[in-house]
């Protein structure tokens, strides 16, 4: 299947050099088309399907897939578990200069970002505290998702 024409979202300078940073040690160019990728996933305001980067990036099914997942491999785009086997794709949490947690409705599958606060940040951080007390284990992150039903669900019964 073909993509609809359409004009990229275009990746910002500042993140293209970033992301090339950490490309370049693994022998992996930022090429046109994880260019385009990387700009669909950049310019939205929320985690996307395979199919809306597609839609978004004007990039290749195949290629769209095969660069999504290159780029997971390589720590510059994180894959949101989502409902169903449906996961979407944001730009990894270093490069969008935001720390965000997600609402993930599991009747439709939409994934919404939720900006945590900071109390929510400090009981999270304490309870991992307390985890590595216990069991030794080195955190690198936390992904927090609340699943439920989204608003438009919840109004069509």
């Amino acid at each position: 299947m073909k993509p609809a024409a359409t004009t990229a979202p275009a990746l910002s300078a500042a993140t293209a050099a970033a992301v090339v940073q950490v490309l370049a040690p693994l022998d992996v160019r930022l090429t046109q088309h994880r260019r385009a990728v990387l700009g669909a996933l950049e310019a939205s305001d929320r985690p996307l399907t395979a199919d809306e980067v597609v839609q978004m990036s004007g990039v290749p099914v195949s290629t769209a897939y095969r660069n999504l997942a290159e780029l997971v491999d390589a720590g510059v785009v994180a894959r949101v578990t989502g409902v169903g086997g449906g996961d979407r794709h944001e730009l990894a949490e270093r490069f969008s200069e935001r720390h965000h947690h997600h609402l993930v409705c599991t009747e439709c599958g939409i994934v919404t970002d939720f900006d945590p606060s900071r109390q929510l940040e400090r009981l999270i951080h304490r309870e991992i505290e307390a985890l590595l007390a216990t069991n030794g284990f080195e955190v690198t992150h936390h992904v927090f998702d609340v699943r439920g039903r989204c608003r438009d669900c919840q109004l069509a019964g």
